[in-house]
């Protein structure tokens, strides 16, 4: 059979699976390089492992189990379920457990314990961010989990891909997350359901991994950021081990191509209540932000601490800081962030604290039903001006109300 020219993800993939010549549409299996277990799947996975007649992992290398011992139990549940976990790891061989609970996906890429070029299956939400990097996070279920600890490939159909050529530069505060709800826009959900979108665009690594941590959102398979010099060397910052970047082959066929201009990309935000489409910040300007949750990296805590520090919380907000992972939380108290931000009244919760519910903003993959989520700048400023705001109005007056009011749920 002559070879078929491939793009970036189906060359992933390729890697992964005996099969030959692989191509879209074609139903593979894979063996991943790792399987990733939280303390939030790992228990369900470990129990649909035991049911279905394992014994010991297969490889246990290969899988990697977070648990959050580095936390407080908040219950006698939660502290049982914690012990019944680490029994069931124990019972299972799992010989790879990390007590760092927290953004799991962010310390996989901190930590170089993924790789461009490379593929991690979790049951964890934020396991697409490993586009940012050029890997590959695969979402799967407890059942699927339990016969990739068996051994079992991941059976999978081999997505189409979508090139996307993010051009310009984006305005100051325009990150990932707006970047891939005006990608949304723009494609619509129908065209990306189902497959993967392979980027290209001058854009930081903690941007591309943004913009890949919400694919779910688009309906797609994952995001893959193919990655160009700069991107190479920032990450070679902290990756020691040896790595291969991964380009489409030339004659690659593409489900369809499409150009975005970053610099015409406004600030977005995604309303609560389950909603998908996004609108622009100035759309929403005036909803309130009693509450406001902010996670992520260090860019993310340096830009809560430079703007707070100059704007100060707004009366009445209640403004959480939860750092992605203890890497991100050691790295910020060395630049001395987080004595910017408890100055200004700021709740300090350590890497894998549970997001606060009521209404109000978060820039997270997942967040309450009652919650809207936005990018960090955006969150910053909404806990500087007590509503959803575009930051270059903070010094401006109070903003109207959202004529997205009337999507709230009436309280009582």
């Amino acid at each position: 059979m002559p070879h078929t020219p491939q793009t970036a993800v189906v060359r992933l993939l390729q890697g992964l699976t005996d099969a030959r010549n692989i191509a879209p549409g074609d139903r593979v299996g894979i063996k991943p390089d790792l399987v990733v277990l939280g303390p939030r799947d790992g228990l369900a996975a470990l129990r649909a492992f035991r049911v279905a007649g394992g014994d010991k992992v297969a490889d246990p290398a290969r899988v990697l189990l977070f648990v959050d011992d580095n936390l407080p139990a908040p219950d006698a549940a939660a502290a049982a379920r914690r012990a019944q976990l680490h029994e069931a790891a124990r019972q299972a061989g799992i010989t790879r457990v990390l007590p760092l609970a927290g953004c799991e996906a962010a310390h996989l890429l901190e930590a170089g314990l993924i790789v461009p070029g490379e593929c991690a299956v979790s049951g964890l939400p934020e396991i697409a961010a490993l586009g940012g990097i050029g890997a590959l996070g695969l979402r799967a279920t407890p059942r699927d989990m339990a016969a990739l600890l068996a051994g079992m490939p991941l059976a999978i159909t081999v997505p189409d891909a979508i090139r996307v050529n993010i051009n310009g530069k984006p305005q100051a505060g325009v990150g990932g997350f707006d970047l891939f709800f005006a990608l949304r826009r723009e494609l619509g959900r129908a065209r990306m359901a189902g497959r993967v979108v392979e980027v290209s665009g001058e854009l930081a690594l903690h941007e591309r991994t943004a913009f890949a941590m919400y694919a779910s959102h688009g309906g797609l398979l994952g995001a893959l950021w193919l990655l160009d010099r700069a991107a190479v060397q920032e990450l070679n910052q902290r990756v020691t081990r040896k790595y291969a970047t991964l380009e489409p082959e030339p004659g690659a066929a593409w489900a369809h191509n499409h150009a975005m201009d970053a610099a015409h990309v406004p600030m977005a935000a995604l309303p609560p209540l389950g909603e998908l489409a996004s609108v622009p910040i100035g759309e929403a300007a005036g909803e309130s932000a009693s509450l406001v949750v902010i996670r992520g990296g260090l860019p993310a805590m340096r830009v809560a601490a430079e703007m707070i520090k100059a704007r100060k919380l707004s009366p009445g907000v209640r403004c959480v800081v939860v750092p992605d992972s203890p890497e991100v939380y050691a790295a910020a108290l060395a630049q001395d962030l987080f004595g910017y931000l408890l100055d200004a009244g700021v709740e300090l919760h350590p890497p894998g604290t549970a997001t606060p519910f009521g209404a109000g903003v978060i820039n997270g993959v997942t967040a309450a039903r009652e919650q809207w989520r936005v990018g960090v700048t955006a969150a910053v400023a909404a806990a500087c001006a007590g509503a959803l705001i575009h930051p270059e109005r903070l010094d401006a007056q109070p903003q109207r109300d959202s004529k997205l009011s009337a999507r709230r749920p009436a309280s009582g």
